[in-house]
């Protein structure tokens, strides 16, 4: 049951949850390190703590997509961020993740990209997301194709961890075709 300000979603091994400042250190070092930073849109390496403070901040859950979410495990130990776009009027919302390196090839982005996915497109009434990944990162392509996202074409797309801009390959997620890996 999700209500303004928080959610919840339990899967078998993580908790996607709100976001908070209090997970400013651990998403600074996992967003800001330097194989993640370069994958991503909106962050540098390194990432100054006020520039996450401000990340956070902005990316906090109000009840509509336009927010991140922390996936945790037991504990609250933040091992990454997953994020659904605001609702754009040329097309559908665009999802994100990044995953600390130490937990890579676990599972755990797709185990909680498609909880997270399952959730909201259905709480937002959300027939489709979109999606992209640098070329460089094949790894991201292989999650979210095993989530059930369609390759739609090919683009080019800015870091601010990169000097240049980059080739993306450009998905979209049909609600229908979601697998959710629980």
């Amino acid at each position: 049951m999700a209500v303004e300000g928080n959610f919840l979603i339990k899967t078998n091994r993580l908790r996607p949850c709100p976001l908070r400042l209090v997970d400013v250190l651990s998403v600074q070092r996992i967003g800001g390190h330097p194989f993640v930073a370069p994958m991503l849109a909106s962050v540098g390496t390194p990432w100054p703590k006020a520039a996450v403070q401000a990340w956070i901040t902005a990316r906090q859950y109000r009840g509509k997509p336009g927010f991140c979410a922390a996936i945790v495990l037991a504990e609250r130990a933040v091992i990454g961020v997953a994020g659904l776009g605001p609702n754009s009027a040329d097309g559908p919302c665009s999802c994100a993740y990044f995953i600390d390196p130490q937990h890579w090839g676990l599972g755990y982005a797709s185990e909680a990209m498609g909880a997270f996915l399952a959730y909201f497109m259905r709480k937002f009434d959300l027939p489709e997301v979109a999606a992209d990944h640098f070329d460089d990162n094949p790894a991201s392509g292989a999650v979210l194709r095993k989530l059930g996202f369609q390759e739609l074409g090919k683009g080019s797309g800015k870091s601010q961890a990169r000097l240049e801009p980059a080739p993306v390959t450009l998905y979209r997620l049909r609600l229908d075709d979601l697998k959710a890996v629980l």
